[in-house]
């Protein structure tokens, strides 16, 4: 059985009393990150970025700055790049992706979050819009839950961290029910089918900017949102399950945070598809794209 809204209002109320949240809305908390964790993300943002451009070559192919980095990628977008802008690591990323797990655990655990965290929706992964509307069904253009997605749940929070690049012109919109909520408004379906919902949601005015964070509650509803002239966009939206939810993962691409917070420590987690596989193979599993992985310690 989902949340009611009370419950979920009650639910963010206490995460933020455990953690340096700060509650903003019903339904939705900001926080900031210190220069040293955002210097750190920043960092190894740029390094997984740059390994997807070098793929399995031996060539360096673009400067190393983070802005000619995104510049080349939006003139050559790699295939490991979806329609969204989520970066899906290859095998021959896999050390640059630890380095990036590593980064976000740092931050996690600075702002107390990590300890409250069960499961996360899949590995957290990279994102950059870069500045070119989508025009798939579930383009993060259209307003959306990510609970309407098939490997979320309705009882889950996103957080959603601006690292590097344009967020006046290329950013995130977040929007509250207006006057009431339904459960059912929370139910799966593709992001192109819920503009009647969207109806029913106003916007939060949320400040999105390089230095703070949000996490809200999965019933809260929103939007990439793309002006005139915008430049390409870094950031970080990661979906997790706080403790005492679930007893074990609802879908095959939630992985438990204990699992995994090792990486860039003791283990790797490595991925099996290579950047020469084609993205058709790839596809074709019909599985989440970074369920195809294995953990390895040493």
């Amino acid at each position: 059985m989902t949340y009611s809204f009370k419950e979920r209002t009650l639910k963010l109320k206490m995460l933020c009393r455990k953690t340096e949240l700060k509650k903003v809305t019903d339904l939705i908390s900001v926080g900031s990150i210190n220069n040293k964790n955002l210097a750190n993300i920043q960092d190894t943002s740029r390094m997984l970025l740059q390994s997807c451009i070098t793929g399995s070559s031996k060539k360096i192919r673009s400067d190393v700055d983070f802005t000619s980095v995104m510049k080349f990628i939006k003139q050559n977008k790699p295939e490991n790049i979806t329609h969204n802008g989520l970066i899906v690591t290859r095998k021959e990323s896999s050390i640059e992706y630890a380095l990036f797990l590593k980064s976000i655990f740092c931050f996690l655990e600075s702002i107390g979050l990590l300890k409250q965290i069960d499961y996360f929706i899949s590995p957290p992964q990279l994102r950059i819009k870069l500045g070119k509307k989508s025009k798939n069904f579930n383009a993060s253009d259209l307003i959306h839950s990510d609970s309407w997605t098939p490997y979320n749940t309705d009882k889950s929070y996103t957080l959603y961290l601006p690292v590097y690049g344009d967020c006046k012109k290329n950013y995130v919109a977040f929007f509250k029910p207006k006057n009431s909520f339904e459960a059912k408004w929370l139910e799966p379906k593709k992001f192109i089918d819920g503009n009647e919902i969207g109806k029913k949601y106003k916007d939060a005015k949320i400040d999105y900017k390089i230095g703070k964070f949000v996490v809200s509650d999965c019933a809260t509803l929103h939007q990439s949102i793309l002006k005139k002239g915008a430049q390409p966009r870094v950031s970080i939206d990661m979906g997790f399950i706080l403790k005492k939810v679930f007893k074990s993962p609802q879908n095959h691409s939630h992985v438990r945070a204990k699992e995994i917070m090792n990486t860039g420590y003791n283990q790797l987690m490595v991925f099996k598809d290579s950047y020469n596989d084609s993205l058709k193979k790839i596809l074709s599993r019909k599985k989440q794209s970074l369920a195809n992985r294995k953990i390895i310690k040493y």
